[in-house]
């Protein structure tokens, strides 16, 4: 894979948004998408499930059409707007296929609990594509973070379709991380990140559709991806209230922001996949009545704060005595 995207002069150079310093290959989301999409079918049957129901069929058809036009899109740099319509397009497929959430239906009429939930489904899966594409610029971060998450998500739904699909995606990203952690011989670019992103949310829509004790478990994917969403939230206000361009391509993220501050690349990392094992506990502490779910919450968000306190405080231009 490596010497095939050098072949195609698929390189990801360095740029004043980057954080490597030398030419290299991307496209090694190929790898991961295709081993997904294989191993779904045989996943299910070693687990007593039909190889493919329309809506897992649906799901894997978005992620091949998401995964394609992203590849297009690392060769040909194509538009931010085109890029958002392969998003919406991709999302709207998945949505389509999902059954109403039952903590929804049970809050509104029939009449109008569908469509909320489709435009929420729509929205959820536009956003994870996007918050995973937007964090995937340091070696090993999204790559280990989201197979992590699947790992735990797995091990919280054994024997389901979502707990399958999850360990799948868990398997594929597992061969992919070699190649990316601690150095990176490939990235995996956009057809990698942005299909792994719609999968995350795919994977958090479905924990809602499958109650838990008689509740809906819509919180394990965002506390399992809280380092990943607070950190897309936090730039987004922090640039908002500094008046940037919100559209415009930076280096502002927390994760980035760090590693400017002289924080190894490999430390960063490490403290995200930490994130995501703190969050599979709090998820299970939640989901077994160890804990109520607003202190589950709250353990996971204090990290983030006190994660963003040190960025801030580690960045901040020193003060000039005069």
């Amino acid at each position: 894979m490596v010497a095939a995207t050098i072949r195609l002069g698929v390189m990801d150079h360095p740029g004043h948004r980057s954080s490597h310093t030398r030419p290299t290959p991307k496209g090694g989301g190929i790898g991961i998408v295709a081993a997904f999409v294989l191993a779904v079918p045989v996943g299910r049957m070693l687990h007593g499930l039909p190889p493919l129901d329309p809506q897992t069929a649906t799901l894997l058809a978005a992620t091949v059409l998401l995964g394609a036009i992203s590849w297009l899109d690392d060769l040909y740099q194509w538009s931010p707007l085109l890029k958002l319509g392969a998003q919406v397009a991709a999302s709207v497929l998945v949505a389509v296929t999902l059954p109403v959430a039952p903590a929804l239906s049970a809050m509104l009429p029939a009449a109008l609990a569908a469509p909320a939930w489709f435009g929420l489904a729509v929205l959820t899966l536009v956003f994870t594509t996007n918050a995973v594409n937007f964090m995937d610029g340091l070696n090993g971060l999204v790559s280990g973070s989201v197979m992590l998450a699947c790992l735990v998500i797995g091990t919280l739904a054994p024997d389901t379709a979502v707990g399958v699909m999850a360990l799948l995606l868990a398997a594929a990203l597992a061969g992919f991380l070699p190649f990316n952690f601690p150095s990176a011989r490939i990235f995996m670019g956009d057809v990698g990140s942005q299909p792994c992103g719609l999968l995350v949310g795919t994977f958090a829509l479905a924990c809602a559709d499958h109650p838990h004790a008689g509740t809906s478990a819509w919180y394990v994917v965002p506390i399992l991806a809280a380092g990943l969403i607070y950190d897309v939230l936090y730039t987004l206000v922090r640039r908002w209230r500094n008046g940037a361009r919100l559209m415009e391509g930076h280096r502002e993220h927390l994760y980035q922001r760090a590693t400017q501050g002289g924080l190894p690349p490999v430390a960063v990392a490490l403290i995200h996949w930490a994130f995501v094992l703190w969050g599979g506990m709090a998820a299970y502490a939640a989901l077994h009545g160890i804990v109520a779910l607003v202190a589950a919450l709250l353990a996971v968000l204090l990290p983030q704060l006190a994660w963003s306190a040190f960025v801030e405080r580690r960045t901040r231009p020193p003060t000039r005595i005069t």
